[in-house]
């Protein structure tokens, strides 16, 4: 089969790979749809903290079931699916603890011998590997993990109806999150970015009220609009200057979200952390709970998640895409590449 071969910093090809081998509990899924997550930005880039080369990308995906192992009986051929790529182990103490998303044993896609989504065949474990609601197109089933992750951000955020939300960054689980804000009730939802193209697509979302991060003064005017500050406030975005924002925005007891891989290391003020009692808390993937409520968010079609979708490659021109990803992050929030599952 052919696949997206991370080769090097700053390279990848597709490649003839072997196709999955399937363990008895395993399904093998068509890719339709393979998503180009951040974290493979910062893989290929020779900045993610575990994902090194030469490793097969991705984690996102939606398809339909080309085969299945012989205890397999919750699926049929062809049926459209989509994966929570995280197996933890069920026996740690994080497992034990209810917190699978913590597991120190977790396997993910890119790792060991599990073969990322970018190729144009998948194997999953059937545990982890969920059917799509009716009213949910292949293209919104690759959405389901990245909606997953906005959806933990938010429960670690304690949001609830009449919250205050700010979300820093505008990229893809910037807008997943303050969207997932808004549908759990939140009675304010700010989201800031860097690129006016990203702003305008979160108010075609619904997210009007939008700021633009090159401004000077964005804390002082965030903070004229909003004397009371915020109670939530999601780090979406790696960049140092948002830590600095949180801070001056969170309200006293406030909760600080870190969503992002903040790459290196960043200043905090802990004198602020104590005398306002904040609360800095990291958001780490999702459980099931947070993935089964992004495919019922998604399957509700309520909410124009398809907007946040700006360019579709085929699998064989994923070298182009990463190349302008890396080249116009203006003009890009999420990148699908479309596998021979699409047809």
């Amino acid at each position: 089969m052919k696949a997206v071969m991370l080769q090097g910093t700053g390279r990848v090809a597709v490649v003839e790979h072997e196709a999955p081998r399937l363990r008895t509990n395993d399904v093998l899924i068509k890719v339709a749809y393979a998503g180009i997550c951040g974290s493979d930005m910062h893989a290929f880039h020779g900045r993610h903290p575990f994902r090194e080369p030469p490793v097969v990308l991705g984690h996102e995906v939606s398809g339909t079931v080309a085969a299945m192992g012989s205890d397999v009986d919750a699926f049929a051929l062809g049926d459209r699916v989509t994966v929570m790529p995280a197996l933890s182990c069920g026996h740690c103490v994080y497992c034990q603890k209810g917190l699978p998303n913590l597991c120190v044993n977790k396997a993910v896609p890119g790792t060991g011998d599990w073969v990322g989504t970018m190729a144009e065949y998948f194997r999953a474990d059937a545990e982890i590997t969920y059917k799509l609601g009716e009213n949910t197109s292949l293209r919104l089933g690759c959405l389901a993990e990245p909606l997953a992750v906005a959806a933990h951000s938010v429960a670690q955020g304690n949001v609830c109806p009449g919250s205050r939300v700010l979300v820093l960054g505008g990229g893809t689980i910037g807008l997943l999150t303050a969207l997932a804000a808004t549908i759990v009730g939140a009675e304010v939802v700010a989201l800031t970015d860097l690129y006016d193209q990203k702003l305008d697509v979160a108010k075609g979302m619904g997210i009007d009220d939008v700021w633009s991060a090159r401004r000077e003064d964005l804390s002082q005017a965030l903070l004229e609009a909003y004397p009371a500050k915020f109670e939530t406030i999601v780090l979406a975005s790696g960049a140092p200057p948002v830590l600095e924002q949180a801070m001056a925005l969170a309200q006293r007891g406030g909760r600080i979200v870190v969503t992002a891989l903040f790459l290196k290391q960043a200043p905090v003020d802990l004198l602020q952390v104590t005398l306002q009692e904040l609360q800095v808390v990291g958001s780490q993937i999702y459980t099931a709970k947070d993935f089964e409520a992004a495919l019922e968010w998604l399957a509700e079609k309520r909410w124009p998640f398809e907007r946040i979708i700006t360019h579709i490659h085929p699998l064989a021109r994923a070298p182009e895409a990463f190349q302008n990803m890396t080249e116009h992050p203006e003009n890009v929030i999420k990148v699908l590449l479309e596998g021979p599952g699409a047809a």
